[in-house]
């Protein structure tokens, strides 16, 4: 009986996405989409800034908190650990109605993205936007080389580098 609790919730935390160490995580969330994230020794979570993004603690699975899109917005989360430290995650929550060349220009840059998780791709006001922080200015150059090469009407590069202080 023991192992089939246990593997029950493995299952039941599946769903969401492990943190882990990252103080930053960007993601897009489409319309109406609800993500879950697991960060060890959760707390809290509060919202910094921005709208049309809920959040809140999942009260069924323990150390997890969700985001919800609502309308089309940006928005900052902060997870708080237990020890005061804390994981911001930034969503950015696409507009409902999406031309299908901006959802798949989108897919395209995320796919590109991948090994930043500190920078999403959205579709808003009619174009695909940038979001989220980047670590480096390594980071930070590979982004803005992204959005030059397809070019400002295509792209809207509104991601920010940290200061040393920050990272």
């Amino acid at each position: 009986m023991r192992g089939a609790g246990l593997a029950l919730a493995l299952v039941v935390l599946a769903g969401a996405e492990p943190l882990g160490p990252a103080r930053f995580r960007a993601v897009t969330l489409e319309p109406g989409q609800r993500r879950s994230f697991r960060v060890e020794r959760l707390e809290k979570v509060t919202a910094a800034s921005g709208r049309c993004v809920e959040e809140g603690l999942d009260v069924d699975e323990p150390e997890t908190f969700w985001l919800e899109a609502s309308c089309s917005g940006v928005r900052t989360t902060l997870a708080w650990r237990r020890d005061g430290s804390r994981v911001a995650v930034l969503a950015c929550a696409e507009d409902e109605k999406r031309a299908p060349a901006l959802v798949k220009r989108r897919q395209k840059l995320q796919a590109e993205l991948k090994a930043l998780k500190g920078v999403t791709a959205c579709v808003r006001n009619g174009t695909v936007e940038l979001w989220g922080w980047a670590l480096t200015p390594t980071e930070a150059g590979q982004v803005a080389a992204l959005a030059r090469r397809l070019g400002e009407e295509q792209v809207t590069n509104k991601v920010e580098l940290l200061g040393d202080d920050e990272r």
